[in-house]
């Protein structure tokens, strides 16, 4: 018998997974599906154990660009910072400016990397912006780039924005090297599963026993992407779950015919 999109909706909805990890959720950008996000945020706080935010929370260090949905977002993250049976974790991304002003905002460590172990499997967490010869090697070009992103972003519409943002990440071929970089070096460290953001494309690899994982971004249209680790199994799940109405920004794209898989958003 073939099991209904509510049925699996609810199934879904009463799993308490042991980690949940997003990633690249630009809070101040003009395309960040800011209240997609809350709904997640109140969700994941509810049916995990450990939540981690893998980089790029913010797009910028400028919070005038922060809308109150934007602030909602941080509400959840900064009330759920401290409770005794959850564990808010944030790793450093390339965006999120320093540490300490980050951290006094949301009320947690930041972290370079971070290592969920469950006693099933030990998955290594790190942003991805490490591995790519762009942002490391040219931040002037990097920061030049993004300025004239934001103007595009406010001057054109966001299915131009995006394709503009698409084929600049394809050109780099970021993708690509942040995988091969962070599988290698999970192996080097003795890992056999390893997740990174930073490059916006969502996918799961597998490369001679370590298996990778990129959670995506939250500026897309819905579903939005992130992963899940429950038990033994590490998974790359989209919100809204399965049989549940997308919620999109008022100001965002309808969602692509094939939207599992977008090569996805911002410079850097």
């Amino acid at each position: 018998m073939e099991t209904s999109p509510e049925t699996l909706s609810h199934e879904a909805d009463q799993v308490h997974y042991d980690c949940i990890v997003i990633s690249d959720l630009h809070l101040g950008s003009e395309v960040c599906q800011a209240k997609l996000l809350e709904e997640f945020l109140i969700w994941a706080v509810q049916h995990s154990r450990e939540l981690v935010i893998n980089g790029d929370i913010f797009d910028d260090l400028n919070f005038k660009r922060l809308t109150k949905r934007h602030f909602a977002c941080l509400k959840v993250i900064r009330r759920n910072s401290d409770r005794s049976d959850f564990r808010l974790v944030w790793v450093r991304g390339n965006h999120d400016g320093p540490a300490d002003i980050v951290s006094h905002i949301v009320g947690v460590e930041i972290k370079d990397e971070y290592v969920h172990n469950n006693g099933h499997i030990r998955l290594l967490i790190l942003h991805g912006d490490q591995f790519d010869g762009i942002t490391t090697g040219w931040p002037l070009l990097t920061d030049l780039a993004c300025a004239v992103y934001y103007v595009i972003q406010r001057v054109m519409p966001h299915r131009a924005s995006r394709f503009i943002r698409r084929v600049t990440k394809r050109w780099q071929r970021n993708s690509e090297y942040i995988e091969r970089g962070a599988v290698e070096y999970a192996r080097g460290r003795g890992f056999h599963h390893v997740t990174c953001g930073h490059t916006h494309l969502p996918l799961t690899a597998f490369h001679d026993g370590v298996r990778y994982l990129n959670s995506g971004t939250w500026t897309e249209a819905p579903p939005c992407p992130f992963v899940t680790v429950l038990g033994d199994e590490v998974r790359l799940e989209t919100w809204p779950l399965k049989g549940e109405t997308p919620v999109v920004e008022e100001q965002a794209e309808p969602a692509a015919s094939s939207p599992i898989h977008p090569p996805l958003p911002a410079l850097g």
